[in-house]
């Protein structure tokens, strides 16, 4: 009998070898032939699954950025079903736990920023990767205005603060953080990540 191909995992094999090749060798060379190299598959393999480059760039950039933001929605949940802490610094820990999910603190996550880092860029000039970029965006932010409501909820923000500002704000610390992690690892360690954005959340509370 013919072995039977899930068309799914097939489709997420060749996205994983997009990934290879970003973070190896950069976007510019994720041609369908050195993708369908790094797969290990023929290059009308990959043909069956993507009609072109085009398709198959923006399916990766939407996996990867589906990859990252469920870790963070995992975490969410955690936070969200669980007593708030009215202890300033256990609350600081518990929402930092779910925003490490967008940083790149390990190898796998770092790998993921790059990636998206690279995808993020193409869609500036790249018509074909704008809609992937949008949603990407929304994802991160839906993330982060949980947070934010959770903090607020807690009653131990500072002042009568915007949540709109807040969220803004936060995610700007995100960005920061990830690029500068993914551009200048030698002076932005996972250490320093994870002690900045615990500094800024503090910030956000009362004394």
């Amino acid at each position: 009998m013919p072995k039977i191909v899930n068309a799914d995992d097939r489709r997420e094999l060749v996205a994983d070898a997009v990934f290879e090749v970003i973070y190896r060798q950069g976007l510019a060379q994720t041609s369908l032939r050195n993708v369908a190299e790094r797969a290990g598959l023929a290059l009308g393999s990959v043909r069956h699954y993507f009609e072109n480059q085009a398709e198959l760039m923006e399916f990766a950039f939407r996996v990867n950025s589906e990859r990252i933001h469920l870790r963070a929605l995992d975490r969410l949940e955690d936070l969200e079903q669980s007593a708030l802490p009215q202890d300033a610094g256990a609350l600081v820990e518990k929402c930092a736990v779910v925003l490490e999910e967008l940083l790149p603190l390990d190898a796998r996550s770092n790998a993921e920023a790059v990636v998206r880092t690279e995808f993020m860029l193409a869609a500036r000039t790249d018509v074909g990767l704008r809609d992937a970029a949008q949603d990407d965006y929304r994802a991160t932010g839906a993330v982060v205005g949980r947070v934010v409501l959770q903090l607020l909820e807690s009653g131990l923000m500072a002042g009568a603060p915007e949540p709109v500002d807040v969220a803004e704000r936060l995610i700007a610390v995100l960005d920061g953080l990830g690029l500068r992690m993914v551009l200048q690892p030698g002076w932005a360690g996972p250490e320093q990540g994870r002690a900045t954005l615990r500094r800024h959340l503090r910030a956000l509370l009362a004394a």
